[in-house]
């Protein structure tokens, strides 16, 4: 089978790592992973409120499976933080990162969870998946970057004029971010 087809799966390890943040975690993090024959498919790091998440997809061989873990459980007690890993074989088409991507920028003075909702349930019935959401500004309103895939520009532009008059966002549309 050529390397390069749809169809070859992988094996890869998602590892979700949860604590409160101090200096150094991706650091160790990372570290403990050094030793191995590892590919770093996809990272996602976020702090709120002194929390942090970070999560890593990796592509590794199903025999050191059992041996990354063991290391990244030692490494979780050192850190006093929680790590958890889920390994599986993946199809090389599920793992491609989407690059077709709008980016719909929403912001308001007081972000409400109705406004929110309601903008991801129409992405979602105009055929969109939200990819990912990360806040970038506070002040003077907070705005919110969603990553969408799988939507035409044209559909996501008229549900957003329909949300804007009704919930006071401003929202501004960026396509292949």
């Amino acid at each position: 089978m050529d390397k390069n087809s749809a169809s070859e799966e992988r094996f890869t390890g998602l590892i979700l790592l949860t604590g409160v943040d101090s200096p150094g975690i991706s650091a160790a993090l990372f570290s403990a992973l050094e030793p191995f024959s590892i590919t770093i498919l996809d990272v996602e790091q976020i702090v709120t409120r002194s929390r942090f998440v970070l999560t890593v997809l990796i592509e590794a061989d199903p025999a050191h499976s059992k041996s990354i873990e063991e290391d990244l459980n030692i490494c979780a007690e050192k850190l006093g933080v929680d790590i958890a890993v889920s390994f599986s074989f993946e199809s090389t088409a599920s793992l491609l990162k989407n690059t077709e991507m709008i980016q719909i920028k929403a912001s308001m003075q007081k972000l409400t969870p109705g406004a929110i909702a309601k903008l991801a349930s129409g992405i979602v019935a105009a055929g969109g998946n939200i990819e990912r959401v990360h806040r970038s500004a506070t002040s003077p309103l907070t705005t919110l970057d969603f990553f969408i895939s799988g939507v035409q520009i044209n559909s996501i532009r008229s549900l957003t004029d329909g949300y804007a008059k009704s919930f006071a966002l401003e929202i501004a549309i960026v396509e292949n971010p």
